[in-house]
């Protein structure tokens, strides 16, 4: 499912038309994306916790030259998913 039929189901099951819809969607993943720029954690009960996870910085090598080069480390958005939404799943 992407983000179009996203809108189109939240739609239907909501009785309001797309373009009532597709603003809140918006609006949430916004939010979402924000809280992930400020370092905090956004817990959605039932459902799981986007957060972010660090990588410590490591070495490497230029696979072209061979010379050692080292990788930063970086955040990378992680989402983990709850056990209710697990089960219901499976």
């Amino acid at each position: 499912m992407n983000k179009k039929q996203l809108i189109e189901t939240m739609a239907k099951q909501l009785n309001i038309s797309q373009a009532q819809c597709k603003p809140q969607l918006e609006q949430i993943l916004a939010t979402i994306h924000q809280a992930l720029t400020e370092g905090e954690k956004v817990y959605i009960p039932q459902f799981g916790t986007f957060e972010l996870r660090f990588y410590l910085p490591k070495n490497g090598r230029n696979p072209q030259t061979g010379e050692l080069i080292e990788i930063p480390g970086f955040n990378q958005p992680s989402f983990k998913v709850s056990n209710y939404l697990k089960a219901c799943v499976n």
